[in-house]
């Protein structure tokens, strides 16, 4: 299971930084994904499994509205990032 969102709203929520501004993401969630859209040019982000995912998609629906699919985008993966183990939650961006 793999859940994204547009990458500004993902640098909103977690903050940015590094490449691609993932590094608040994978600070969050000791990894993270990175999808274009190559006919657009436009980023995503989003983490991985199942428990990551619902994670995820909870904290984004508590700061704005979110529109879930079910369905992934026509995207293609451009990064993953993983940092070996899961860290301690850390506060996010804004709190």
């Amino acid at each position: 299971m793999v859940s994204i969102a547009p990458l500004e709203k993902v640098v909103t929520v977690y903050g940015g930084g590094g490449a691609f501004d993932a590094d608040g993401l994978s600070a969050a969630f000791g990894g993270a994904v990175i999808f274009r859209d190559e006919a657009t040019g436009a980023l995503f982000a989003g983490v991985w499994g199942t428990r990551n995912a619902s994670r995820f998609r909870r904290e984004m629906r508590e700061r704005m509205p979110v529109i879930l699919r079910h369905e992934m985008p026509d995207v293609r993966l451009v990064v993953r990032s993983a940092e070996g183990k899961r860290p301690a939650r850390p506060p996010l961006a804004g709190s």
